[in-house]
């Protein structure tokens, strides 16, 4: 136990990211105890019997009592909520760090409800996933060549971001820093973005009389360019709220660029065609490249 990065984690919210947080953690001997915290009994049962965490209760002042570092993993309208609660539940020294994918919220709720032990938090957000949800879904590896933003405040305590940087960097993710809100605006292009595309094209589709044609026809674009709409629903709910006014940016500049593209399709202009497509397909290549 003495070698161990982190000696006791408590973790709240058990699914994917938490549950992959602490199978990393596992797999390079870098933390002791694991205790879970959530509302379901079920759920920390389940990742008890498959070896994810070591114990687990649904007192958040049992849950967090010895823990050194704490990990919020639960969806971001749950993390911002829970600061109130879990601040008398804190040592001077407890570390807690978050993975929400939206920032600006989550901070200004630490800020408002943590008081002086705001010293201590450190904003995150690992940027990797899976279609899956859930303790079942969680993998070691999850985050090995993903990047996770970490977005400490100007009064964030030295060694808690070291603590957490080095615990993400254990597991094998690159850490990042960056402000909140730049955070929001980048991540609302990239991520959110792209799962409101696929949500609705989803959701369009399925509204056609002849829906089932339309799904039977289906082939690999389709399900590439759809695939995140199998995230679940309440966890992309609670984004895209918390992130309202990027995301409707973003939308307003997607729907300008799709009223440019039906103008071109419109004037049967090829050539500016060909030259969108191919200045598409030289920026993929490109994100291709780099992540290769």
């Amino acid at each position: 136990m003495k070698n161990k990065l982190i000696h006791h984690l408590t973790i709240v919210g058990v699914g994917l990211i938490g549950g992959s947080v602490a199978k990393a953690l596992r797999s390079e001997n870098a933390v002791g105890h694991v205790t879970g915290f959530g509302r379901r009994e079920s759920t920390l049962q389940r990742a008890q019997a498959l070896g994810v965490i070591d114990s687990w209760s649904l007192d958040l002042d049992v849950a967090v009592e010895r823990a050194e570092v704490v990990i919020l993993t639960s969806p971001v309208n749950s993390i911002a909520s829970i600061f109130h609660e879990l601040k008398p539940c804190l040592g001077d020294t407890t570390i807690v760090t978050d993975a929400g994918s939206v920032k600006a919220s989550i901070v200004d709720a630490a800020v408002r409800d943590l008081g002086d032990k705001i010293v201590n938090f450190v904003p995150g957000h690992p940027i990797a996933g899976k279609e899956k949800s859930g303790v079942d879904a969680a993998s070691e590896s999850l985050f090995h060549g993903h990047q996770t933003i970490l977005t400490p405040m100007a009064n964030t305590a030295a060694e808690a971001i070291s603590a957490v940087k080095k615990m993400w960097e254990t597991i094998g993710a690159e850490v990042v820093f960056m402000e909140p809100s730049v955070h929001d605006e980048l991540l609302a292009l990239t991520s959110h973005l792209p799962h409101a595309l696929a949500f609705s094209l989803v959701d369009l589709l399925s509204r056609q009389k002849n829906s089932k044609d339309c799904f039977d026809l289906s082939a690999g674009g389709f399900y590439d360019i759809t695939r995140v709409a199998s995230g679940d629903p309440v966890m992309w709910r609670d984004i895209f709220l918390s992130n309202k006014q990027a995301i409707l940016q973003r939308l307003t500049e997607y729907s300008s660029a799709i009223n440019d593209l039906a103008g071109l399709i419109d004037r049967s202009d090829s050539s500016a065609l060909e030259e969108l497509f191919k200045n598409a397909n030289r920026a993929r290549k490109r994100i291709k490249d780099r992540r290769s």
